[in-house]
């Protein structure tokens, strides 16, 4: 899940516990944690949740690739 805001794309891991926000250039402009992963993640799990967040945000940038500079 991903919503498109002005600064870029905000996605989720799927639990919910992590969501980033990417800005339209690819460069991560925000992280937020719910307090609650601290308590039901291992750091690996955490880690792992943050990674999945930013991907998913990633993912969701539309491919600019294809327009000439």
């Amino acid at each position: 899940m991903y919503d498109i805001i002005e600064s870029g794309i905000t996605a989720a891991d799927p639990a919910g516990y992590v969501e980033a926000t990417v800005r339209p250039d690819g460069r991560l402009a925000a992280l937020r944690i719910d307090p609650r992963a601290t308590y039901d993640l291992t750091a690996a799990e955490l880690a792992g949740a943050c990674i999945e967040a930013i991907q998913h945000a990633c993912s969701a940038l539309p491919d600019t690739s294809h327009h000439p500079r």
